[in-house]
């Protein structure tokens, strides 16, 4: 085992011997921090040993390993909220690749980098490689090492409950849309029933045709409302943003949805897959506006394609006569 300078062991003597440290109070950090797992990684086993038993008292829950390869194997297994490891172990440098791996691998997870060594040409590499924090193995430091640790498990436990919640509002706001979507269908099919009662088919609901647009520029919105009125079939419905055109097709679905590529909030990817997941049968169009510098394209989304409806897209008219086949397209197939 390589030997360690003395102020290493001056490290080690205060971490795990000091009765004074031992004592501290750690009142509501501890508290918050309570059950957070510690993975610390060093090659020496009395470092190991004097940082268990600092980071217990702090009532964290600490795992110690002086393989880094059983270290990476315990990120990719499970998540672990800090990892406090060496810098030269197993050999000098070697914990860079421990800090980039787990920052791959489990980006939540906090790595914070103890070394011997002073000189920024050490201590630089670790933050680009994406150390959290990186702590001298000195007497002085072992306090800072201590609180450091607590709060970044606190942090991470933190933003650990932001991607939980956040995971839990979008899976809420799907299942929502999903409800809002059947309860439609459900309408229009209730609708369909007493239209064949009077002695209509269920193809001349296609008499209206119900389109959406998602664009936060009003221009070809005017374009299609003067083009494609109402008493000619069309009920033209117009969303400035990805989440409003969501909200729209829950409360209507759409027959055809023709949808900005650049969208102030949402890739317009999501909203068209969005859709597309609860209306099925929608025709989605994905156009590029023309600007001063280039024309645009119009395209339509089949399945994980993308095919080129209008390869030169200059005049919003050149929807209109496309809109216009597509409803043709559409009568055909349901009659």
């Amino acid at each position: 085992m390589t030997r360690r300078g003395s102020h290493e062991d001056l490290f080690l003597t205060f971490a795990g011997d000091s009765p004074s440290l031992r004592s501290v109070s750690l009142a509501e950090g501890k508290r918050e921090a309570t059950a957070q797992e510690v993975l610390v990684v060093d090659n020496d086993r009395n470092v190991l040993k004097g940082l268990e038993r600092l980071l217990t008292g702090a009532g964290l829950t600490v795992t110690t390993l002086t393989d880094a390869a059983r270290a990476r194997d315990q990120v990719e297994k499970r998540f672990i909220p800090v990892v406090l490891c060496d810098l030269d172990t197993p050999d000098t440098g070697a914990g860079l690749e421990l800090v980039k791996f787990a920052r791959e691998r489990s980006p939540l997870t906090a790595v914070i980098v103890m070394t011997s060594k002073k000189a920024f040409e050490v201590v630089a590499p670790a933050f680009r490689a994406g150390a959290a924090d990186v702590v001298p193995k000195t007497q002085d430091a072992v306090p800072y090492l201590r609180e450091r640790i607590i709060k970044a498990a606190i942090e991470t436990r933190s933003a650990v409950t932001r991607e939980r919640l956040l995971e839990e509002v979008a899976e809420t706001h799907e299942e929502f849309l999903k409800r809002m979507m059947d309860l439609s269908r459900q309408v229009t099919d209730l609708e369909d029933r007493v239209l064949s009662r009077d002695g209509s088919s269920s193809a001349s609901t296609l008499a209206v045709l119900n389109l959406l647009l998602v664009d936060d520029q009003p221009a070809l919105n005017a374009v299609l409302t003067r083009d494609l009125p109402a008493d000619k079939g069309w009920r033209i419905r117009y969303a400035q943003s990805g989440g409003e055109a969501l909200d729209s097709a829950s409360q209507k679905p759409p027959h055809v949805l023709v949808v900005n590529e650049t969208l102030p909030d949402l890739p317009a990817s999501m909203v068209i897959k969005t859709i597309k997941g609860n209306v099925p049968d929608v025709v989605a169009l994905l156009f590029t506006p023309p600007d001063e510098r280039s024309t645009g394209q119009v395209k339509m989304v089949d399945a994980s394609r993308l095919l080129t409806l209008i390869p030169v897209f200059s005049a919003p008219e050149q929807l209109v006569g496309s809109l216009q086949e597509v409803r043709e397209a559409l009568r055909q197939k349901f009659n």
